[in-house]
C-alpha cells in the first residue's frame, strides 16, 4: 500500500446535519452536553469562515485523488475507484475542491442507499442536493450558537459552553466574514455546465443561504452583540442599493414561486438590518432624557451621518418604489438628532433636508410596504428571529410618532395605515405587549401617547380603539392591563351643537349642555345637563367633539352599543368589539368572571344605566342575540365565530348557566322533534333532533371567504368540546355532538378553503372532540347511549377516520418530495394521522370487552381485509416504520396490539378464525 497522500486539514468537515440536530435537540434553558462543546471546538473555524470553507478545485487535492489514502489532519479517506470518477465530475460541476467533492459523494451515497457503481447521472441531483443541505445547516448551525448563547449564557453567571463559542465566534471576526459572504452569494452565477432543471435548485438553495446568512446578521446586530458603526453601516447598504438597482445577480435568481419569495424575504433582512443599525432606539432614550448629540451619544459621528446622507440621497435617483422605507428611516433619524439639544448649533446637521427626504419617500407608499412586509410569510413561516422583526418595526414606527407628532388630527390614510402597522406588530407578540404596559419602556411611549389620544374622543372613534386594545392584550398580564385601562371611568366624547348659550368660556373652548344628551351609539346612557366639556376639535360650522366631564367604564359603554348595534345591519365594530372580548376572555379567567358580573343590577345602578336597560341587561344574552341575529355571509360568520368563542371561554367558568342561556337563546336554530332527555331514546339520535341549514351555510362561507385567527368551525367544535367536557345532558350538547361528528367530521375534507392548513387544524379538532365524546360515555347516562350507538354503527364516522388513519408510510414520505405540498400541511397532516389512530385505539380498548350479541359496525370493519383504502392492519404495520414521526409510530403499534386484542375477544362471534392476511415481508 502507498504512504497516505497529505492535505491541507481545513478540507475535512464533519456531517453539519448531525452537529445541528444535536444542537437542535440540546434544550436552550441549559447549558450544552460534554459531547456537543467537544464537536463545536473542533469544528469552531468552520462556524467563523461558514460556507467560504468550502474550497474551489486546485491541483494538488486532484493529485491526491491518484493515492489510496488520504491523510486530512487527524482523519484518513480510503480512495475507491468508481467513487473518484464521480467526485471529479461532481467537483468541475460544483466548482468544489475534489477532496471535499469525494467526501461529500461518498457521504451522500451513504444517506441515500445508492448504489456504488450507479451512474454519475444518477448521483448527481442526490450529491447536489446533499452539498446544499451541508451548507445550510453550517449556517443554521452559527445561528443556533447565538441564539442558545443568547438565552443562556447573558444570564448565567457560570461557565457557559454556547456563551464563550459565541463570543469566541464575535472575536474572530464572524460579522466581517458574514457580510462578504453576502457579497459573494448576491454576486454568485451558477457553474457553467449546470442543466437547466438543477438551475431552478441552484437558485433557490442559494437564496436560502442569503436568508440565514441574513438571520445571523441580524441576530449580531439586534442583540447588539457587534456594534454596526458608519463603515459597516454604508456597505450594508450599498449591498441592499446593488439588490434594488438589479446591479447583482440575486435578482435573476428568483425563476420559481419559492425563490421569488426568498428574494423578498432576503430583500425584507436587509432593509430591517439597515433600520435597526440607525440606532433609532438609543436615538429615542437620547430625546426621552434630553442629552445633547456629542461625541460617544451616538454610534455615529457627523462625518458618518454626511456620508450616509449622500449615500441615501442616490436612492432618491433609483426611482423604485422599495428605497421608500430606507429613506423614511433615514428621515427620522435625521429628525430625531435634528430635536436633540444642542444639534441647532450643528450646521452640518441642520443643512440636511429630513422633511423633504419624507416627501420623497411617501411617493413609495412606504408605510404600505411595512404592512406588506408584516403580512408576509417571512414573519409567519420562518425559523429566524421573528420577534425581534417585529421589535424594530415597533421602535421605527414610535420613532415616527414622536418625530413627526403623528396625531388625530390627521385626515389622510396615514393614521390608518400607523395603527394596522402597530395592531400587526402587537398581535402574537405577549413581550412586546408586557413591554408596552411597562410605564418604564421608553420606546412605547409615543405609542402610548396615541393610545390616549385614542382613548380621549371614545365613543366618538370607537373602531380603531378598540381595534388598537384587541392587538395590545396579548398574554395574562396585557390582557388585565387593557381591561382596566378600559374598564377605569373615563370621560366619554360626543359631538355637540354648539350656541350661544352652551358656550361658557371661549378662551378655553369650555361648553355646558343645558339639556340631558344621549350618548350616540349607547342610548342608554345619559349624559346629565348642566354638564360641561371641553371641545376638542371643530367638526363642521358649530358642531364640535367635546369631551364631557362625565366618566363612565369604557367597557359598559362597548357593552351597551353591542346592544344598539343588534338594531342596526353595520358589523365591523361588533366583529371587533367581539375580538377584543374573545381575547380577553381567552387569555385571562378572571377577566371572564368580571364581565359575567356586569349583569348585576348593583353594577348597573352604580353605572347610572336607566331601569328598563337594567332589567334586559346581560353580557351572555347579548352575546346570543347578535349569534342569533347574524345572517348568512362572510362578516357575519367572523362575528359569529367570536361570539361562539367567547361562549365557549364563560363555559368553564359558569357551565350549566350559560348553557342554559344559550339553550334557551337557540343561537344555532336547532329544532327538536323529540328530546332524547324527555322520552328516553335506544336507537340512532339523528331522529330526536333538527338543525336548520343556517349554520351549515355560516360554516361553508366562513372557510371559503375568512381567513382570520378563530375559523368559525374551529370556534363552534370548542364550544361543543366544553359542552361535553362539563358532562352537561340537554339537548344542546346532544344537536352539537351530533352535528360535529355527522356532519364535520364526515364532509369537512371536502369543503373550500381560503387558508388551505385550516383544513388539517378543522380535522385535529373535530378529532378532539370526538375524543372527548368517547370518554364521556362513562359518566353521562343518556347521552352515552346516543354517543355509544353512533360510534359502534355510523359507518360514515368510521369511513372518515379510516380514510385518515389507513395510509401508508410511503404515502406520507412523498408528501415531503411534492413541491405543492407547504410543511406546515405535512405537519397537520401527521398530527392527523396520529390522532386517528390514537382514538381507533381509545374506541377499541373501550368498547371490545363489551360486545353486544350483533356485532357492531366497527369491530366488523377495523378486522376487514377489504376496508378502503387499506386494511387498518395493513396501515398500522406500514406506519410502524415511519421514522419522521414517533407519534404516529407509537398510535400504529398500540392500534396493532388492540387488533390481536378484540380478535380473540370476537372469537365467539366469528365463524373461523380470524386472519389478518400478514405476508412474511410484513411480519
Amino acid at each position: 500500500m502507498s504512504n497516505p497522500k497529505t492535505v491541507d486539514s481545513s478540507l475535512w468537515f464533519d456531517s453539519f446535519t448531525t452537529i445541528l440536530t444535536d444542537l437542535e435537540n440540546a434544550p436552550l434553558s441549559s447549558d450544552l452536553p460534554p459531547n456537543l462543546a467537544k464537536k463545536l471546538k473542533e469544528n469552531h473555524a468552520w462556524f467563523v469562515e461558514t460556507v467560504s470553507l468550502f474550497k474551489k478545485p486546485n491541483a494538488k487535492s486532484r493529485e491526491a485523488l491518484n493515492s489510496e489514502i488520504i491523510k486530512i489532519g487527524s482523519h484518513e479517506v480510503t480512495v475507491k475507484p468508481e467513487l473518484k470518477v464521480k467526485a471529479l465530475h461532481i467537483s468541475s460541476y460544483l466548482c468544489l475542491d475534489e477532496v471535499q467533492s469525494y467526501i461529500l459523494v461518498e457521504r451522500s451515497l451513504e444517506c441515500d442507499d445508492l448504489a456504488v457503481d450507479s451512474t454519475v447521472e444518477d448521483c448527481l441531483h442526490v450529491v447536489l442536493l446533499q452539498f446544499y443541505i451541508e451548507r445550510q445547516c453550517l449556517l443554521k448551525c452559527t445561528r443556533r450558537i447565538l441564539m442558545h448563547a443568547l438565552c443562556v449564557g447573558i444570564c448565567s453567571k457560570e461557565e457557559n459552553v454556547a456563551w464563550d463559542e459565541a463570543s469566541k465566534l464575535i472575536s474572530d471576526g464572524l460579522e466581517q466574514k458574514l457580510i462578504s459572504v453576502l457579497q459573494d452569494l448576491l454576486s454568485s452565477s451558477h457553474p457553467d455546465q449546470m442543466d437547466v432543471d438543477l438551475f431552478t435548485l441552484w437558485a433557490e438553495e442559494t437564496l436560502i443561504e442569503d436568508n440565514l446568512v441574513l438571520d445571523i446578521l441580524f441576530l449580531l446586530y439586534y442583540e447588539s452583540l457587534c456594534t454596526c458603526n458608519g463603515e459597516k453601516w454604508k456597505r450594508l447598504c450599498l449591498l441592499y442599493k446593488g439588490i434594488l438597482s438589479g446591479s447583482y445577480n440575486f435578482g435573476k435568481l428568483a425563476i420559481s414561486a419559492e425563490a421569488v419569495k426568498s428574494s423578498y424575504h432576503a430583500s425584507i433582512q436587509l432593509l430591517l438590518i439597515l433600520i435597526d443599525t440607525l440606532d433609532l432606539e438609543n436615538l429615542l432614550l437620547l430625546v426621552h432624557d434630553g442629552v445633547p448629540f456629542r461625541k460617544g451619544a451616538s454610534v455615529f459621528s457627523v462625518t458618518d451621518i454626511q456620508q450616509m446622507d449622500v449615500l441615501i440621497s442616490s436612492f432618491v435617483t433609483l426611482g423604485t418604489r422599495e428605497s421608500g422605507p430606507l429613506i423614511l428611516a433615514w428621515a427620522v433619524c435625521l429628525c430625531l438628532i435634528a430635536s436633540l439639544p444642542g444639534s441647532e448649533e450643528n450646521n452640518v446637521l441642520m443643512e440636511i433636508d429630513h422633511v423633504g427626504y419624507v416627501r420623497q419617500s411617501f411617493e413609495g407608499a412606504p408605510l404600505n410596504i411595512f404592512v406588506n412586509i408584516l403580512e408576509s410569510d417571512l414573519l409567519k413561516e420562518s425559523d429566524g428571529p421573528v420577534a425581534g422583526y417585529q421589535s424594530v418595526l415597533r421602535t421605527f414606527i414610535s420613532a415616527f410618532i414622536a418625530s413627526y407628532e403623528i396625531n388625530l388630527q390627521l385626515e389622510d390614510s396615514t393614521l390608518s395605515l400607523i395603527l394596522d402597522i402597530l395592531c400587526k406588530i402587537y398581535r402574537g407578540e405577549e413581550s412586546l405587549c408586557i413591554q408596552f404596559w411597562d410605564k418604564k419602556s421608553f420606546i412605547d411611549g409615543p405609542i402610548r401617547c396615541l393610545l390616549c389620544n385614542l382613548e380621549g374622543v371614545f365613543p366618538f372613534r370607537t373602531a380603531e380603539f378598540v381595534r388598537l386594545l384587541s392587538a395590545l392584550c396579548e398574554g395574562s398580564w396585557p390582557a388585565e392591563c387593557v381591561y382596566n385601562f378600559l374598564d377605569k371611568y373615563v370621560g366619554v366624547s360626543t359631538l355637540f351643537e354648539i350656541t350661544s348659550e352652551s358656550l361658557v368660556d371661549r378662551a378655553s373652548q369650555v361648553v355646558e349642555t343645558q339639556l340631558s344628551l344621549q350618548v350616540p351609539g349607547a342610548d342608554s346612557l345619559i349624559i346629565p345637563s348642566k354638564t360641561r366639556g371641553h371641545v376638542l376639535k371643530f367638526i363642521d360650522g358649530n358642531t364640535a367633539l367635546v369631551r364631557w366631564e362625565y366618566e363612565q367604564s369604557g367597557v359598559l359603554v362597548l357593552l351597551l352599543r353591542l346592544v344598539n348595534e343588534l338594531y342596526l345591519e353595520s358589523n365591523e365594530e361588533v366583529f371587533l368589539t367581539f375580538d377584543l372580548l374573545s381575547r380577553l376572555v381567552s387569555f385571562n379567567t378572571a377577566i371572564t368572571f368580571t364581565l359575567m358580573e356586569i349583569g348585576n343590577t348593583f353594577y348597573l345602578q352604580a353605572a347610572g344605566v336607566n331601569e328598563q336597560m337594567e332589567k334586559k341587561f346581560w353580557v351572555v344574552e347579548v352575546i346570543c342575540a347578535v349569534i342569533k341575529k347574524s345572517s348568512p355571509n362572510s362578516g357575519n360568520a367572523a362575528v359569529m365565530s367570536m361570539g361562539v368563542s367567547i361562549l365557549a371561554s364563560m363555559l368553564t367558568c359558569a357551565p350549566s348557566h350559560i348553557a342554559a342561556v344559550v339553550l334557551k337563546a337557540n343561537i344555532f336554530d336547532a329544532a327538536w322533534k323529540t328530546s332524547v332527555f324527555e322520552v328516553g331514546c335506544d336507537g340512532p339520535s339523528s331522529g330526536s333532533w333538527l338543525l336548520s341549514g343556517k349554520l351549515v351555510k355560516m360554516l361553508l362561507i366562513d372557510s371559503e371567504q375568512n381567513d382570520y385567527d378563530k375559523p368559525l368551525t374551529i370556534s363552534v367544535l370548542d364550544f361543543t368540546m366544553q359542552l361535553v367536557e362539563a358532562r352537561l345532558e340537554n339537548d344542546l350538547v346532544l344537536a352539537l355532538v351530533i352535528f360535529s361528528l355527522q356532519y364535520i367530521l364526515v364532509n369537512h375534507e371536502y369543503w373550500k378553503y381560503k387558508v388551505k392548513h385550516v383544513r388539517w387544524k378543522v380535522t385535529l379538532k373535530v378529532l378532539e372532540v370526538m375524543k372527548a365524546c368517547i370518554t364521556s360515555v362513562s359518566f353521562s347516562e343518556k347521552l352515552a347511549l346516543v354517543i355509544r350507538d353512533m360510534l359502534l354503527n355510523d359507518s360514515s364516522i368510521h369511513n372518515a377516520l379510516f380514510h385518515l388513519a389507513c395510509t401508508t408510510k410511503q404515502t406520507l414520505e412523498n408528501l415531503y418530495v411534492s413541491r405543492l405540498v407547504e410543511l406546515e400541511e405535512i405537519e397537520g397532516c401527521q398530527l392527523a394521522v396520529s390522532s386517528a389512530l390514537d382514538i381507533i385505539y381509545t374506541m377499541l380498548s373501550k368498547f371490545c370487552k363489551d360486545i353486544p350479541p350483533t356485532l357492531p359496525v366497527l369491530h366488523l370493519s377495523v378486522l376487514s381485509s377489504t376496508m378502503k383504502p387499506i386494511p387498518v392492519v395493513a396501515a398500522a404495520i406500514s406506519l410502524i416504520s415511519y421514522s419522521r414521526s414517533p407519534a404516529v409510530q407509537v398510535g400504529a403499534a398500540k392500534v396493532l396490539s388492540m387488533l390481536f386484542t378484540t380478535a380473540d375477544y370476537m372469537q365467539p362471534y366469528l365463524s373461523g378464525n380470524v386472519c389478518f392476511g400478514l405476508d412474511d415481508k410484513q411480519i
